[in-house]
């Protein structure tokens, strides 16, 4: 894991100063090394945290033996042993997966995407055609920011890094903000800024004289079903799982997991003890609010299998970071559970290198609760219209003291939700902030199709059901631009690598031509999964709901947080534009009870802090 940066201009050769600065800004993604490639129009900047082959046989930027080939690359390619006798005629001078990826480039080309099974970002510079090559994987683990004016280009694995370049200005990218609002994030391409995007995720670009284009390499399809027995599908999908399990644990460095007790990471818990032969180190994170806690079930699984178990427990006075995560996340990032992930990040760090999570379990095998919801909601909408809308009335008109009740406002978000067009509906599962939501607060009347995000990803989809079209938006948009986003930022703060067997490619492949009715079957969750490894976990995880990775933020927002929302909302309601008198209001309904807008008021706490330290 490391991170990677560099500029190509035709017209005026940047320097290795630039490099050492855009370095300089990423030197917690990769603190055990750092170098600069300059040469004529190109400049490539690496900051390594060595992971495989820890000698300095592995530094990059690292070039062919000719010297006109140089690679900078962040991330892993699990099977890159598997793949190093396809380059065999060529003299390898390490024992790291980024000589492997080198070589096959010069051997295949861009098609040496094909061959690679793992998470990247990473650019070459082929001085034989002076052309500039940057690929990111499938699922987007990796981040891959750029700015392309003319004939320059200028790339890194942080926004800050480019900022680096005085060429760049840091304006804020309005239309951003406004879908930020919507959806905690900031959806890809856009990053907030008006110059800087990202490459999206299983894409390549290529940067030379005639200028920059970006094509997709992968897609994932739902359409080519499998037609077999679940008891089957149960032992092939455990199998799929335990070898993407174990390409994983490549590492000459300590490892370990985060261990939440849910499903997916108990999962992983449980193969990882099969590999191993020493225990796991497992990593744990609590609230202080006991709704919210999910330690008990976490020191249950790591009981089950013998790990040597670590926890920490986070209060509203854990907001303490909040700079900490403005400085990591870049983007406007509105997700509270950044805040959880940044510290179980930190603790682990005092121990390990590398960690294992369940990320991307529930996108693959139908575990969101918003899946039922939809299929409730959807029943609604078939209701006649007439009694759709004699329902939603009576919610309305329920004295303002009735809103204070939390099945009533649910009542009414889900009566609201089933009257609207399928991409809608999900969405009202989804987002923070929808239509008057946005409106109300924002002062400015320009024409914004806040959900074309989840519309474009919808069309895309080939599901053959609603369910497997639902979970491919969310594979397409939820997962790239908000979990992965988290863990990313969250880990590298603290120069962690985090690692997932539910992300590998191979296994998305399975899992999206499983039928949905072997996912969620008579209304329990991941009804495949749990059947696959019922005999090696806890009967009290296969059992129990799915609670999340949630904060108490409605709580703390109406407590010790409370002075601190009304100030974010006193200096961003000062702001263009933002409606002041609505966002005071938006904050009184929440702590006087008659509404709950605790994700909300968090995402104008977050942006406010951004404006602050990036745009002020």
């Amino acid at each position: 894991m490391c991170g990677i940066g560099g500029k190509v201009s035709f017209d005026d050769h940047p320097s290795s100063g630039l490099g050492e600065e855009m370095n300089e800004q990423m030197h917690h993604r990769g603190p055990d090394a750092g170098d600069v490639y300059a040469n004529g129009p190109t400049m490539l900047a690496h900051r390594r945290l060595s992971i495989l082959d820890l000698s300095e046989a592995g530094r990059q930027p690292m070039s062919n033996a000719d010297g006109s080939v140089h690679i900078v690359f962040n991330g892993e390619i699990y099977n890159y042993q598997e793949l190093r006798p396809k380059v065999g005629q060529y003299s390898f001078r390490s024992e790291t997966d980024t000589e492997v990826l080198l070589h096959l480039y010069e051997e295949f080309g861009v098609d040496c995407l094909e061959l690679l099974r793992g998470m990247f970002a990473f650019a070459i510079w082929d001085e034989r055609d002076e052309r500039l090559f940057l690929a990111r994987d499938r699922l987007g683990q990796k981040p891959l920011f750029y700015r392309e004016s003319n004939k320059s280009f200028v790339f890194g694995s942080t926004i800050k890094s480019i900022l680096a370049d005085r060429e760049v200005d840091p304006n804020p990218d309005i239309e951003a903000i406004r879908s930020y609002l919507t959806y905690q994030y900031v959806p890809s391409p856009r990053t907030g800024f008006e110059e800087i995007r990202q490459l999206p995720p299983a894409s390549y670009a290529l940067f030379d004289d005639d200028g920059f284009r970006i094509e997709q390499y992968w897609s994932l399809s739902y359409a080519n079903q499998f037609d077999e027995r679940p008891e089957h599908l149960a032992g092939r999908l455990r199998d799929e799982l335990r070898e993407a399990t174990r390409f994983r644990m490549r590492s000459d460095v300590p490892l370990g997991v985060f261990l939440s007790g849910g499903l997916d990471s108990t999962v992983t818990t449980a193969l990882m003890s099969e590999i191993s032969d020493d225990p796991v180190q497992t990593y744990s994170i609590g609230f202080d609010v006991e709704e919210y806690d999910e330690l008990s079930f976490a020191r249950t699984v790591a009981d089950h299998f013998s790990t040597d178990h670590h926890e920490y427990v986070v209060s509203p006075s854990s907001t303490d970071v909040l700079p900490s995560l403005i400085e990591q996340y870049e983007m406007p990032f509105g997700d509270p559970s950044a805040l959880p992930t940044y510290y179980v990040s930190q603790v682990a760090a005092q121990d390990i290198t590398v960690a294992m999570t369940g990320d991307a379990g529930d996108e693959n095998l139908a575990g969101y609760d918003r899946y039922t919801f939809d299929k409730l909601a959807t029943a609604v909408h078939r209701l006649p219209r007439p009694v759709r809308s004699s329902l939603r009335t009576a919610v309305s008109e329920l004295p303002k003291e009735a809103h204070r009740i939390q099945r009533v406002r649910h009542a009414q978000r889900f009566l609201e939700s089933a009257n609207v067009d399928p991409v809608e509906r999900y969405a009202h599962f989804i987002c923070h902030a929808l239509n008057e939501d946005v409106e109300n607060i924002w002062n400015r009347d320009t024409p914004h199709d806040e959900l074309e995000h989840l519309r474009a990803a919808y069309r895309s989809s080939d599901g053959p059901t609603r369910l497997d079209r639902l979970m491919n938006v969310d594979m397409l948009t939820y997962l790239p631009d908000d979990l992965l986003v988290k863990a990313d930022r969250a880990s590298m703060a603290h120069s962690l690598e985090l690692r997932s067997p539910f992300l590998d490619h191979r296994f998305v492949e399975f899992s999206a031509r499983v039928p949905a009715k072997y996912k969620r079957r008579r209304g329990e969750k991941k009804w495949l999964l749990k059947r696959a490894f019922k005999d090696q976990i806890p009967d009290s995880v296969v059992n129990r709901s799915k609670q999340g990775f949630s904060v108490p933020v409605s709580e703390w927002f109406r407590g010790e947080l409370r002075g601190t929302i009304y100030d974010a909302v006193e200096g961003l309601g000062a702001r263009e534009p933002f409606d002041a008198a609505s966002l005071h209001k938006r904050v009184d309904d929440h702590v006087d009870g008659y509404r709950d807008a605790g994700y909300q008021l968090w995402d104008l706490l977050i942006l406010e802090r951004w404006y602050r330290r990036y745009i002020d």
